[in-house]
């Protein structure tokens, strides 16, 4: 059975913030309009906005695809019925239909009485995606049902940058850089086969929390360097040396031999 990550962008009830953020949100009153909801979270320094970057570089070898789930809501009065909205994907996507994700959703429609719809996207992951980043772009179109009044917002007067409320990009990728936390003093080499082979020894649950340098200190990654290294010498000493893709033994830094 695949296993699959399921994200969601922003969530349909928040309370207080939204309550918040709606008083700052035209809601253009005379016509019903339609808009991606994680664009209205969005502050100059917020993550929430108008894209996300979905990276399998800290998943298992195992996980072959993750869902992402993005809101859709309107504006204006709610209907008795259901109503379609339109949803296109941009000519500039470069990610791949069928090959680098799915559109689960099949009809497109905010349903009676409601205000939301969830699109629902599977991502595939491929082995093109260890070297290449790819786009997947949506947009938001009027219909007859719905109009959108709600293009996009200036986030930066100063510089002009703006955030679009009926285009979603998401970056999808496999890249997997070295951790903002590895310290080669200690760690040694950064390589994709040590750190996942550090994950496994160690019982790191999130990997991804090395990205971190406030989840992760100093003294753990002493730690970390002096339990691998201890578990490489171990591994030699039985006949069983581990090497790096590259044919060279692995090892870690200077300050754990």
């Amino acid at each position: 059975m695949k296993k699959y990550i399921y994200i969601v962008i922003a969530l349909v009830a928040i309370g207080g913030l939204f309550s918040a953020c709606k008083k700052d949100l035209k809601t253009f009153e005379a016509e019903t309009g339609i808009y991606f909801l994680p664009s209205v979270f969005a502050w100059e320094k917020k993550p929430v906005g108008d894209s996300t970057i979905i990276s399998f570089s800290y998943a298992k070898s195992t996980l072959k695809d993750s869902v992402i789930l993005i809101p859709v809501m309107i504006t204006g009065q709610t209907s008795t019925k259901d109503k379609d909205f339109k949803l296109s994907i941009d000519p500039a996507s470069t990610a791949v239909p069928d090959t680098h994700y799915e559109i689960l959703t099949k009809n497109f429609a905010i349903p009676a009485n409601g205000q939301t719809a969830i699109v629902s996207i599977k991502l595939h992951r491929t082995e093109d995606m260890l070297t290449k980043d790819y786009v997947l772009i949506l947009n938001l179109e009027g219909n007859e049902n719905f109009k959108t009044p709600m293009v996009d917002r200036v986030l930066d007067a100063a510089t002009g940058r703006k955030i679009s409320y009926i285009k979603y990009k998401i970056h999808l990728n496999d890249i997997l850089k070295k951790p903002a936390a590895w310290l080669d003093y200690y760690l040694g080499p950064f390589s994709r086969k040590k750190l996942f082979l550090l994950a496994e020894t160690a019982e790191i649950k999130n990997i991804g929390d090395l990205d971190n340098t406030s989840l992760t200190s100093i003294s753990k990654i002493v730690f970390y360097g002096t339990f691998m290294q201890r578990y490489l010498n171990e591994m030699k000493a039985s006949g069983k040396t581990i090497y790096e893709e590259d044919g060279k033994e692995m090892r870690m830094g200077d300050a754990v031999q």
